[in-house]
Formats: structure tokens, C-alpha cells, sequence
């Protein structure tokens, strides 16, 4: 959606006739973060099915293991996320003659 707009406010800034040279640039990594987001989300779904598969064997310590990974998946994929949305609204646009 913000990518949409970006570029309709760029087409008619190209369009528009006191406007010589529309440069859009910046380095957008959105994308990345948001497969890195993606792969967080599903291994710490794996942690967790595995600690669940654990504490109901009754290895409660690797429960706990794999429940401790888990978490740390998650904080990642929120980092990750929090990464893209800062880097979608990093695009910059340049106006020049």
C-alpha cells in the first residue's frame, strides 16, 4: 500500500510540468526483513511444537529449551518486522532541474 502510493506520488510528479528530473532512490531492504520476519515466525513455531512435544514426553528441561528458543524466534521476527516498516518508509525521492 505505501509502496503504491510512493509511486503514484511519483508518477505525478513525473508527469507534472514544472518538475525536469524525478529520482527515486535509497537502499530498500524491506523485502529481506520481511522473509527473515517470516522464517523467525516458523521456526519459533517449530520451538514451540517441540517444546510441546517435549513437556508432554516429560523432558520438562528441554521443554523449557525449546520453549526459551521460541521466544527468542519471536523477539526476532518482531525486530525483523519493525526493520521492514522502517526501511518501507525510508524511500527517499530526489527533485531536481
Amino acid at each position: 500500500m505505501r509502496k503504491t502510493l510512493a509511486f503514484g506520488l511519483a508518477a505525478f510528479l513525473v508527469a507534472s510540468p514544472a518538475m525536469a528530473q524525478v529520482v527515486i532512490g535509497g537502499d530498500n531492504d524491506a523485502a529481506r526483513h520481511e522473509q527473515n520476519a517470516r522464517q523467525d515466525r516458523m521456526d519459533a513455531h517449530r520451538d514451540a511444537m517441540q517444546a510441546h512435544r517435549d513437556a508432554a514426553m516429560g523432558n520438562y528441561a528441554g521443554a523449557a529449551r525449546a520453549q526459551n528458543e521460541a521466544h527468542q524466534e519471536w523477539r526476532d521476527a518482531h525486530r525483523q518486522d519493525h526493520r521492514a516498516d522502517h526501511d518501507d518508509h525510508g524511500v527517499s525521492i530526489q527533485l531536481g532541474h
